[in-house]
């Protein structure tokens, strides 16, 4: 592996040429990654229409999603502001600071 890295290091071109290689492979990855949580709200919207129809309980199941959804929203809200006030204030008292809100839950959006 550290035969692989120095010939890399010392031939910048070829390191360019990877760099670009392995972020086409990551924005293909991350394509499919979208595609397929569209095509899995396509699917819940036709479960939702389909339960309308043959008029089932939409609450229920809809509601855990929602609460899923929110909780998943807050989190990556948290991490977010946690990482630009790192990028704002780069002080190591700040940063303590910072993540001590972050982990005790304390922090309020």
């Amino acid at each position: 592996m550290e035969k692989a890295v120095n010939y890399l290091a010392s031939h910048p071109v070829l390191f360019f040429i990877a760099i670009i290689v392995s972020l086409m492979i990551l924005f293909s990855f991350l394509k499919r990654v979208v595609r397929f949580f569209l095509v899995v709200a396509a699917f819940l919207v036709l479960y939702a229409a389909w339960l309308h129809f043959i008029g089932g309980n939409m609450h229920g199941p809809f509601l855990h999603i929602e609460q899923w959804l929110n909780s998943l929203f807050h989190f990556f809200g948290n991490l977010f502001r946690f990482l630009f006030d790192l990028l704002k204030f780069p002080k190591k008292g700040m940063v303590d600071a910072a993540a001590t809100t972050l982990l005790s839950g304390s922090f309020q959006p």
